[in-house]
């Protein structure tokens, strides 16, 4: 089981979301999916979504899905501050750091 987080714009997955409540979507873990394949499973494209995260981290789209993981999805209208240049390795100086540069 995987739990996807929805804000802003996207609580319109859910029927009758409210926005001073939680709208989580419980969806079926599938073995093997990527991000980019779990955006596809609900319908969205790469441009609907800004900063999204998987268990609390910044996610790329090639990133696989572990079971019971949380997603949180944020539509392309709310992005992190200064644009999380920070969590996406931007101004890294060392080599040993995945650097995103997305």
């Amino acid at each position: 089981m995987i739990r996807v987080h929805l804000y802003g714009r996207l609580r319109c997955l859910v029927d009758n979301a409210r926005a001073n409540e939680n709208t989580i979507l419980e969806l079926e873990h599938e073995e093997g999916e990527t991000f980019a394949d779990l955006l596809n499973r609900l319908g969205l494209e790469k441009d609907d979504v800004g900063d999204c995260f998987l268990n609390g981290n910044l996610v790329k789209p090639s990133e696989e899905i572990p079971d019971d993981a949380r997603i949180g999805l944020f539509p392309f209208n709310m992005r992190l501050l200064c644009g999380g240049q920070h969590l996406k390795g931007h101004g890294y100086t060392q080599s040993d750091v995945d650097v995103d540069y997305y």
